[in-house]
């Protein structure tokens, strides 16, 4: 199973708070959403998908195109057809393609509309003591 091709059919980017007012933490929940499938013949199904990136009502992104897979089509067809389901390891690999080409987009498309980018932010480390006389400095960043 593989991807033959990836297109962005439509990109969306708002942002309804004026930058100066954006709140310092917010959260940003990233979601990939199958639109349809459809079989183009034996081998391939073309997948149309939706990716969004929802600001905690301080923007959002969208983004929807589709992507030519190449797989037991007919199976993976009727499977949406009658259950609007993917098999595990197809609904795997077409949403681990959507989000990695859509989050690297949208990255692009956040910076433009001055919103933060739609990644996890690194864990922050935790704070360290110093041994010794200075027992209340700290080490790292929080």
């Amino acid at each position: 199973m593989r991807v033959l091709n990836f297109r962005l059919d439509s990109v969306e980017a708002k942002r309804f708070v004026a930058p100066e007012n954006m709140p310092k933490e917010m959260r940003i929940d990233n979601n990939s959403t199958v639109l349809n499938i459809k079989a183009v013949d034996d081998g391939k199904v073309e997948i149309t998908f939706r990716y969004t990136a929802i600001y905690g009502g301080v923007g959002v992104i969208t983004i929807e195109g589709s992507l030519l897979l190449e797989c037991n089509a007919k199976e993976v067809e009727k499977e949406w057809r009658t259950k609007r389901r993917m098999p595990q390891d197809v609904a795997q690999v077409v949403h681990t393609t959507v989000l990695n080409n859509c989050i690297a987009e949208s990255f692009i498309l956040a910076r433009d509309v001055k919103l933060p980018p739609p990644i996890p932010p690194p864990v922050a480390m935790m704070p360290q003591q110093k041994k010794g006389k200075d027992k209340g400095s700290m080490i790292g960043y929080v």
